[in-house]
């Protein structure tokens, strides 16, 4: 990414870096990636865990995430955002991750979702991937509260929002395809992520984003 171009929009800039992964905004090459990955998410008898669109045929799914990842860059506002972050292993795109907000200088609160590949499951990059922008909400832009949610047989999702101390904070039932779905929301307040908090999280290039999400530097605890 050009220095050029990230001077105008710093969130190109924007690096977290755990262990074993990188997160960043998609590049083309990391679009491309994701375009191939969205396709093999799960079984096909398992129930459908993530958005709708990720499970339409191709080549409109694949055009779907492309819209979805230029849409969320162009409605971007500071009072209303959704940043997606490319979740790199051995530098290929193999999963998203995103994080969302609506008037976050004032409420500090923030959601977040994911989806990997299917190959790369099971080796807690979904865990690492979330901890990232737990990182870059609680530590560099002052949020007191992240939200999350699974639906009833998402064990595996539930099982990392529970690893990063996550607590139930209620549930609804709404219908999909004919079908009921019951979603279950889970709260993370700074204090528990404190205590559950990842080592080995960098973020690179916060402090230059901070007036794309809504804030001041003086409204961030250094």
């Amino acid at each position: 990414m050009s220095d050029g171009l990230a001077g105008l929009w710093p969130l190109l800039a924007l690096r977290i870096t755990t262990r074993r992964l990188e997160l960043a905004i998609p590049d083309t090459g990391d679009l491309l990636n994701l375009a191939q990955a969205c396709g093999d998410l799960q079984p096909a008898d398992q129930p459908r865990y993530q958005q709708s669109y990720l499970y339409e045929p191709s080549p409109q799914r694949e055009r779907h995430l492309l819209q979805q990842h230029w849409r969320a860059l162009a409605h971007w506002r500071p009072e209303s955002w959704n940043l997606q972050l490319a979740i790199r292993v051995d530098g290929v795109a193999v999963g998203l991750q995103n994080m969302w907000a609506a008037g976050f200088a004032t409420v500090h609160t923030i959601e977040t979702g994911s989806w990997i590949t299917r190959t790369r499951q099971g080796h807690g990059y979904g865990t690492e991937a979330r901890a990232a922008v737990l990182e870059l909400a609680f530590a560099h832009l002052g949020a007191v509260e992240a939200h999350t949610c699974y639906v009833d047989g998402n064990a595996a999702s539930e099982r990392v929002s529970r690893k990063l101390g996550y607590v139930g904070n209620g549930r609804r039932a709404y219908a999909e395809d004919g079908r009921r779905v019951v979603e279950h929301r889970m709260l993370l307040d700074a204090v528990a992520w404190a205590h559950h908090r990842m080592p080995g999280i960098t973020v690179d290039g916060a402090s230059e984003c901070l007036e794309l999400f809504g804030l001041r530097p003086e409204q961030v605890d250094s």
